[in-house]
């Protein structure tokens, strides 16, 4: 029942974290293409006031889930190695603690990335763990 419970919290934060993405990179950028400046960020600015009340803590209950997930589903290393599950879970594993470790220093500590400063490139990973969780089972 705890693993059912803690499945359906990451599930349920992962839609939050990738729903924002997912609005801010197809919806918000577009919108800047119809209002002015002034108007596009007074709606960006509204849209994002209620996005950093719910999406930072979203982002650590999906990483900290995802650790427990992890641990309980990654099983033993035979030995002829790791199977195709267990690498495709390491590389979503680590794109997933990439991006709460970016999203941890960036809300929290006000650390900017270097790069990759536009909702972009964590758009890009979030799809490519979405198809690795696909893959993982096939």
């Amino acid at each position: 029942m705890t693993y059912l419970i803690i499945h359906l919290l990451h599930i349920f934060s992962v839609f939050i974290y990738g729903g924002f993405l997912f609005t801010d990179n197809l919806f918000l950028s577009r919108i800047k293409n119809d209002l002015n400046a002034e108007e596009h960020s007074r709606v960006r600015e509204y849209f994002m006031k209620y996005v950093r009340q719910v999406v930072p803590k979203s982002l650590i209950v999906a990483v900290l889930s995802g650790i427990y997930l992890i641990s309980v589903n990654f099983g033993p290393i035979s030995e002829a190695g790791l199977s195709n599950f267990q690498i495709l879970l390491g590389i979503k594993a680590f794109l997933g603690l990439w991006l709460g470790v970016r999203g941890v220093l960036q809300v929290f500590f006000g650390i900017q990335p270097l790069v990759f400063k536009s909702h972009t490139f964590p758009f890009i990973l979030v799809v490519i763990i979405i198809f690795l969780s696909q893959l993982m089972f096939s």
